[in-house]
């Protein structure tokens, strides 16, 4: 677990399509022996920068405090400022006007909620400022094909952001890309790990996105989802536990802030499924 979450970590680092890689990363990056490398950082990661953002959030668990909202209000001015670029703002008016009031889930505010977290848990794991802006807009539009159909969405939400980066102009082909798979990377895989990473910003969106099983108001949402449905209660409390058991954070972040959270949500789920049998 550990190695994956540096390798996420170095690859949105100096792996980035705008960041030349600087030595010692070009020679590791060029050479098999990076794997010995990660291997070898992986062990000291614990210790190191993921073990510092653990103690400060765990701190803050321990206290009793919320930390999706900690970790959006100690990021807010990254927020703000990805929030306020135009095509990460336009979809938001979109979807205010458009989504379908049925869509109790799957809402403006989820989208709201999703964008905020996925640059924050970025802004937390120290990504620059171009990846903050792609992993905003690919946030802000993961959900936006529900405007058009709801089987499927993700690639009428690839698609949509496509069209905005390239209508907006300051975006390369291989940005577009990236945050067209990013979308696609949210789509939720039916039997084993929950998703595919198939690009350095995904860690971070993935994370955001199922970031309600590691919040203090799960079940709201978990209720939020089974209204979406039309599926009884009982029924979304067992394929939650099922999703649970088959998810784990993709992010540094992710797990610091999220994680403690996750694990009292499937004791409590537990528990509660067993007082009902």
């Amino acid at each position: 677990l550990y190695r994956d979450m540096l390798f996420n970590v170095l690859y949105a680092e100096f792996w980035s399509p705008v960041t030349e890689l600087k030595p010692p990363f070009l020679l590791y990056k060029q050479s098999s022996t990076f794997n010995n490398f990660s291997n070898l950082f992986a062990i000291y990661l614990p210790n190191t920068y993921y073990s510092h953002v653990t103690r400060r959030y765990a701190g803050k668990f321990r206290e009793g405090k919320n930390l999706q909202l900690e970790i959006i209000k100690d990021q807010a001015e990254v927020i703000d400022l990805v929030k306020s670029d135009p095509v990460v703002s336009s979809i938001h008016s979109v979807l205010s006007a458009q989504l379908d009031e049925s869509l109790t889930y799957h809402s403006k505010d989820h989208s709201d909620q999703v964008t905020a977290m996925a640059i924050a848990l970025g802004s937390v794991d120290r990504l620059d400022e171009r990846s903050l802006l792609l992993l905003g807009i690919g946030a802000a539009y993961h959900d936006a094909g529900f405007i058009e159909h709801r089987a499927d969405h993700e690639l009428v939400s690839a698609k949509l952001a496509e069209e905005a980066m390239i209508a907006d102009g300051r975006f390369s082909k291989e940005e577009i890309r990236l945050t067209r798979q990013m979308i696609l990377d949210t789509k939720l895989e039916p039997t084993g790990p929950t998703h595919k990473v198939n690009t350095r910003l995904s860690p971070w969106l993935i994370d955001a996105d199922l970031a309600n099983l590691g919040t203090t108001d799960f079940l709201e949402q978990t209720k939020l989802l089974a209204d979406e449905l039309d599926v009884p209660m009982d029924l979304m409390l067992n394929e939650s536990l099922a999703l649970m058991n088959r998810h784990a954070w993709q992010s540094p972040a992710g797990q610091a802030t999220l994680g403690n959270q996750k694990d009292q949500n499937k004791s409590d789920l537990i528990n509660m499924l067993n007082g009902a049998l």
